[in-house]
């Protein structure tokens, strides 16, 4: 690849996490275009740039966006890379939209949840595929051209960005990509994408679910002992599919996943471990925040619960290794997402008095 300053980017997906990368993108002044569904966004960035709001403070980045129409443009400026940061179910529509564009050598990166590399592999090659996980990230789109961040930036103490080959070595272009990257956050280059992935995965599982179900968020999730002990038994479910599935997770946040499933097995010191390194991570979470499925569900949208917790139970059932809990989540959520039961607390009580009668 070349000089960074010089590739022709674009993100297809300009909601949170596209709008937050794009917009830090555009101000750092790299050749980006944002592109989005939404016209009221687009036309607000366009008009006015993209505003970024974290702990730390608020911007306003102008920035190129388009609608979906315009991507034809492209075929006048190809693309070196493409950021797909849509939903899940999104991606293989976006992957085949974008395609046409890339230049010869351009690449895909899939910076979304749950394990979408493979689906884009198949439309464009796992040689222009690229995995990142955007870990912790915690980003809202609030309104048209608004993107608000409820955590604290990681910096030098938390890594955000990790940029992975599938195959898992390390290339130039996923270092050139982490470099770009680290204009938005601190990145870095990994040699265990699906390790990454998958704690990720563990993460979202853990608190998708409930905080659908519920309509709560991730500071009273936590502090709430009922809801707290229910996502650690969703982590440790979720790691023991990954681990039958062969994969090396990396630690969840921050904390070793050996220590996630003795605390789901009843261990009280490891309990108190997990709880205390909980409370510690959470120090990064100024503004509370409700997860993307919540938001989803405000909004009236599809959620990506299929792709979280959904996506563990099937994986489980797959190599025999089951996820009662993700799965029996995953369900409610679907009954919230169709509008046959209210978000609440009751949701969960009656789940776990169910549970308790199994």
């Amino acid at each position: 690849m070349s000089d960074s300053k010089a590739l022709r980017m674009v993100v297809m997906g300009a909601g949170a996490v596209g709008g937050y990368i794009g917009g830090h993108l555009a101000r750092a002044g790299y050749r980006v275009s944002l592109v989005d569904a939404w016209a009221e966004h687009v036309e607000q960035i366009k008009a006015h740039g993209i505003r970024l709001t974290d702990p730390l403070g608020s911007i306003v980045a102008p920035a190129e966006a388009m609608h979906l129409h315009e991507v034809q443009s492209l075929i006048r400026d190809p693309v070196d890379i493409a950021f797909v940061c849509t939903k899940s179910y999104d991606t293989a529509w976006n992957t085949k939209m974008i395609q046409p564009y890339l230049r010869e050598n351009g690449c895909i990166v899939s910076v979304q949840n749950s394990l979408n590399e493979h689906e884009i592999a198949a439309i464009v090659g796992a040689d222009r595929t690229i995995g990142c996980i955007a870990s912790t990230i915690s980003v809202s789109a609030t309104g048209p051209g608004v993107i608000e961040r409820a955590r604290t930036p990681g910096g030098e103490a938390y890594t955000v960005f990790r940029v992975g080959e599938m195959h898992g070595r390390v290339t130039p272009r996923a270092l050139q990509i982490a470099e770009v990257l680290s204009s938005v956050d601190s990145a870095k280059v990994t040699t265990n994408l699906w390790g990454e992935r998958w704690a990720k995965l563990v993460t979202n599982s853990m608190h998708h679910g409930i905080l659908g179900a519920t309509g709560i968020h991730d500071h009273q999730l936590m502090q709430d002992t009922q809801t707290r002990l229910l996502a650690i038994r969703c982590a440790g479910e979720a790691i023991r599919v990954a681990q039958a599935l062969g994969h090396d997770l990396e630690p969840i946040l921050r904390m070793p996943p050996a220590l996630w499933c003795a605390a789901a097995d009843g261990s009280e010191t490891a309990l108190s471990e997990i709880e205390t390194g909980w409370k510690k991570w959470m120090e990064r979470s100024k503004e509370p925040h409700y997860g993307s499925v919540g938001q989803d569900l405000v909004k009236g949208r599809r959620t990506e619960i299929d792709y979280t917790c959904g996506y563990v139970a099937a994986m489980g059932q797959q190599v025999g290794q089951p996820a009662p809990t993700q799965a029996a989540l995953a369900l409610l959520v679907k009954q919230v997402e169709r509008g046959e039961i209210q978000r609440g607390m009751h949701n969960l009580n009656m789940f776990l008095q169910e549970r308790a009668g199994a």
